[in-house]
């Protein structure tokens, strides 16, 4: 078995908050101690959110471009961008590119990595741009970690050129997702406790829905909503790979795992090497995983984009 982490770090929303994925509308919470909750905690995992979990969230990338129109030329944001694999991706293209991240150890890993690209801290709900600046927008797995993603995908329609697009990534339910899946299931079966002092936040999986999804775009009066569904498997070589890697990826779920009492965390790693018993295939864990990308486009005429 791989080590039983500490706790010590960033704490969690209640469990509840965490796995519920009901069709719902956004409960009252405090928005700005899940700011900072998110900001630290992507903060203590940037270098190893980059080692393991890229990889993984970059099987989105060229989807995520295509369908925010983006080719040589276009005025890239990438909100949320991480260690910028997306920026990476669209810089590839030609594209002129712009990333943000509230984790100020994401952007300085982001503009280390990819010096081609220019990289900001800031808020995704007052950006540091004006109206207009961008022909896309695209976000990564943001969504589900913002306070209000309403206010924060109208601050992305804003400043979004006419004709523009945006596009966003966020993760499948957990029946189809299961990195996530696996986790919540094992945390869920061992019975962790919920912990009442820890910060709440939005349902993560909200907009793993068509519908929430659809109407997040069209609330920030975009147009030519469209919503497509992805999957693909991906190995990993054993599971104590696959548990550190998610417990240095996963920033609500491995928090929320971090708040537990050392036995309840054994036993949460006990069901999990079970859980994942039944995805090795050929000697190594084959994980389905799925996400989804919408896309929307703001109304008005472009400078000669498509």
């Amino acid at each position: 078995m791989g080590r039983v982490w500490p706790r010590h770090g960033c704490r969690a929303p209640p469990l509840n908050q965490v796995v519920s994925h009901h069709r719902m509308s956004t409960p009252t919470f405090d928005a700005e101690r899940f700011r900072l909750f998110e900001k630290a905690a992507h903060d203590r995992i940037a270098d190893s959110y980059h080692a393991f979990f890229v990889p993984i969230t970059e099987h989105a990338a060229e989807p995520l471009l295509d369908a925010a129109h983006v080719g040589r030329g276009t005025r890239v944001l990438d909100v949320a961008t991480g260690s910028g694999i997306v920026a990476a991706h669209a810089g590839a293209r030609g594209a002129s590119v712009v990333g943000t991240d509230i984790s100020p150890r994401m952007v300085s890993l982001a503009a280390r990595l990819n010096p081609g690209c220019t990289f900001r801290e800031a808020d995704v709900e007052s950006m540091p741009f004006p109206e207009g600046s961008f022909d896309s927008v695209v976000c990564a797995f943001g969504v589900g970690h913002f306070p209000d993603s309403g206010a924060a995908v109208a601050e992305c329609a804003r400043v979004l050129a006419a004709g523009g697009w945006l596009a966003l990534a966020w993760w499948d339910l957990p029946a189809r997702n299961r990195l996530q899946g696996v986790l919540l299931e094992a945390i869920q079966e061992a019975g962790a406790a919920t912990v009442q002092q820890l910060p709440s936040g939005p349902p993560m999986f909200r907009y793993s829905d068509d519908d929430e999804l659809r109407n997040l775009l069209s609330s920030a009066a975009l147009g030519q909503v469209a919503v497509a569904s992805h999957s693909f498997k991906y190995g990993i070589p054993n599971a104590d790979i696959l548990w550190d890697g998610a417990m240095g990826s996963l920033a609500r779920t491995s928090a929320l795992l971090l708040a537990q009492p050392s036995e309840t965390q054994r036993r949460i790693r006990s069901v999990f090497d079970r859980l994942v018993s039944g995805y090795v295939s050929g000697g190594r864990i084959e994980l389905p995983m799925a996400f989804k990308i919408a896309s929307g486009r703001r109304p008005g005429t472009s400078s000669g984009r498509s």
